[in-house]
């Protein structure tokens, strides 16, 4: 199966000029067609860092970062922005335009990138939408949506890209109890549709239902790696094993 994207032997040091923090430490790892990574650990493991290294939205200090078997480390920025258009990102905190409608949120991307005509963008927002609910808040705001609904249509403004992998920052974390089943059982959908994903989380649920693959993270290493009935049924690693203790 052909890797989507692929680390190999990814440092990143982050220095305030005083200190240097080493927030990944060799990190190698490939993201084939059609995989579900889940990324697992403590706050502060690696995990949001190690996410946006796959889109080169955080540079590594050292390795290699290829994307469709393109080397982005050796790419100029406005190829660097091309191979982007196929990564589809999902932040915590949504990172909606508050001063635009929910559909032209989602249309503003394949628009401005010439992916899609205005028409064609608008055709395919409202297919999404309507698949998940919320084709009446096509001309609301941000503002007037709650969390989850907010954090749907940044899944369906990604989904509009056609990407061939969605990158998922923690994307329940900054929800109400509440509105995260929405949230997880649209991510589920995808997941059964075949989508590639990469998705930190802590939820350890969702990971052990829908991931194929589970990554445990220790201080900017992945520790533990394996299918979620090895890694959260069966785990090896004494922390992970403690790492399990604290969180189910």
């Amino acid at each position: 199966m052909k890797p989507v994207i692929r680390l190999e032997h990814i440092e990143k040091v982050f220095t305030d000029g005083k200190e240097d923090f080493e927030a990944l430490r060799d990190v190698s790892l490939e993201v084939n067609e059609g995989d579900i990574f889940g990324i697992i650990g403590l706050s502060g493991a690696g995990k949001s860092t190690l996410v946006r290294c796959l889109n080169l939205l955080e540079r590594p200090t050292s390795g290699k970062v290829y994307v469709n078997d393109k080397d982005m480390m050796t790419l100029s920025e406005p190829e660097i922005r091309r191979c982007r258009q196929k990564i589809g990102m999902v932040f915590q905190h949504f990172n909606l335009f508050p001063h635009l409608t929910i559909l032209e949120n989602i249309t503003i991307a394949p628009v401005k990138t010439g992916r899609s005509t205005r028409k064609e963008a608008v055709a395919q927002a409202e297919t999404l939408l309507r698949r998940i609910g919320l084709y009446d808040k096509r001309n609301s705001y941000p503002l007037q949506l709650s969390g989850g609904q907010k954090q749907r249509i940044a899944i369906v403004r990604a989904l509009v890209m056609n990407p061939d992998v969605i990158l998922f920052d923690e994307p329940t974390s900054a929800l109400d109890p509440e509105m995260v089943g929405e949230v997880l059982s649209l991510m589920k959908d995808l997941a059964q549709g075949g989508l590639t994903m990469v998705v930190v989380t802590h939820e350890i649920g969702f990971a052990r239902e829908v991931a194929s693959r589970v990554l445990f993270m220790d201080k900017g290493k992945i520790v533990e790696e394996g299918p979620p009935a090895q890694v959260i049924d069966h785990p090896a690693n004494p922390r992970l094993k403690e790492f399990f203790s604290k969180v189910l």
